[in-house]
């Protein structure tokens, strides 16, 4: 019984490794001038060399959503970035973003309720905020697993 229990919990921390190692997500949104006006362009789980391998056109603007898995905890980093917004022309918005689980670390200067508050589009410096969440059903089979090893291995030594 002790080498099931050791197999399984050997198990699950390689599949934990396997999906912290694997477990992110990238999404980049650029905002490009083309002929017919401005556009949008998107990326998925690009790499760095993506960019040198097909060149995008002069960058308005650029969001960069990016999500780690590690087991329990599944943290988000978020940046906007609009160098080119002033000179195209686009008019001051207010940016709010809502992430999920806890706000760790925000350049924006001002809050609004889980909401972050930037005025205006951000110029040299991008705006970015990063987050923390706590992953409940992992949390919960790891629990449920751990009581359910231990009440195995008491029942082991008693029988």
């Amino acid at each position: 019984m002790r080498g099931t229990l050791a197999a399984f919990w050997l198990g699950v921390g390689l599949t934990w490794v396997v999906f912290a190692a694997t477990g992110g997500t990238a999404l980049d949104l650029r905002v490009v001038a083309g002929d017919a006006g401005a556009r949008l362009e998107q990326a998925v789980d690009q790499g760095a060399l993506a960019g040198l391998l097909a060149p995008a056109a002069p960058v308005i603007g650029v969001l960069h959503i990016k999500k780690r898995t590690w087991g329990l905890v599944t943290t988000y980093a978020e940046t906007l970035a609009a160098p080119g917004a002033r000179a195209a022309g686009t008019p001051d918005v207010r940016v709010v973003l809502t992430m999920p689980g806890t706000v760790t670390d925000t350049n924006a200067p001002g809050r609004e309720g889980r909401a972050l508050l930037w005025n205006g589009l951000p110029g040299v410096e991008p705006a970015w905020a990063e987050s923390r969440a706590v992953n409940g059903p992992a949390l919960v089979f790891v629990v449920a697993a751990a009581v359910v090893s231990l009440w195995v291995r008491a029942r082991g030594k008693a029988g």
